[in-house]
């Protein structure tokens, strides 16, 4: 089984984003927030705010493929394996795989290390897929869309992932509304494809990361800005 320690997620060159973290307080501190709920993050990205506290997800995107009463589940989507590489997950998992594939492995999260799941295109599917988005994408914990992607037969578009990140019952959502520490408070995008699967062989964590942000800040100031107007 693979550990934590076996994870080495790919370095990022450090970078200035002065920017990002006014604007995000300024958006803050004109937005009286309260605990909401009933908020539905499933098939979205949540994206981590300037600042953020927690070294563990400090400067991530995680796409959320289950949230419901019981609490919330996601994986990473801008934190590249060094190790293990899709030849060792294989060869821990006992596949047989083709030696002209070797997709990425990307980091999932802290919790659950050891499971390998797939997030993917929807023109694959197994019983067990779990179809976030119809017709667009969906998350798989199984065995055999592995094989499937070893031999070259999954789907089109894939990104495979080791372990997760989760939250217990109402956690999440005083995490993304958090009325008193702004830091604390997660951005939410809309799923989109080329965000997702349109990286780069060389893709930067912090780029990803910072394009999120970028778009997060632009949508609430828009947000803001028409409620503005309609009071």
């Amino acid at each position: 089984m693979f550990t934590s320690k076996d994870l080495d997620s790919t370095s990022t060159k450090k970078k200035s984003y002065t920017n990002h973290n006014n604007h995000y307080a300024l958006i803050q501190s004109q937005t009286q927030i309260s605990i909401c709920m009933h908020i539905d993050a499933q098939g979205k990205l949540l994206v981590a705010p300037p600042g953020m506290p927690d070294p563990r997800f400090a400067k991530t995107v995680v796409f959320i493929w289950k949230h419901d009463v019981s609490g919330a589940s996601g994986v990473m989507i801008n934190k590249r394996c060094q190790r293990p590489t899709f030849k060792h997950v294989c060869e821990e998992g006992g596949i047989q795989r083709n030696p002209k594939v070797n997709p990425p492995v990307y980091y999932g999260g802290p919790v659950l290390n050891n499971v390998v799941g797939v997030l993917h295109s929807t023109e694959y599917r197994l019983t067990s897929t779990n179809t976030l988005i119809e017709g667009t994408v969906g998350f798989t914990l199984d065995s055999k869309i592995l094989e499937d992607v070893a031999q070259g037969k999954g789907p089109l578009n894939r990104m495979v992932t080791l372990g997760m990140a989760s939250w217990n019952s109402s956690q999440l959502e005083e995490e993304i509304e958090h009325p008193h520490t702004p830091a604390m408070s997660w951005l939410m995008l809309d799923y989109d494809e080329k965000l997702v699967f349109g990286q780069l062989e060389d893709s930067k964590p912090d780029d990803i990361w910072e394009e999120c942000v970028s778009r997060a800040v632009r949508s609430k100031t828009a947000e803001i800005t028409s409620k503005v107007f309609r009071d």
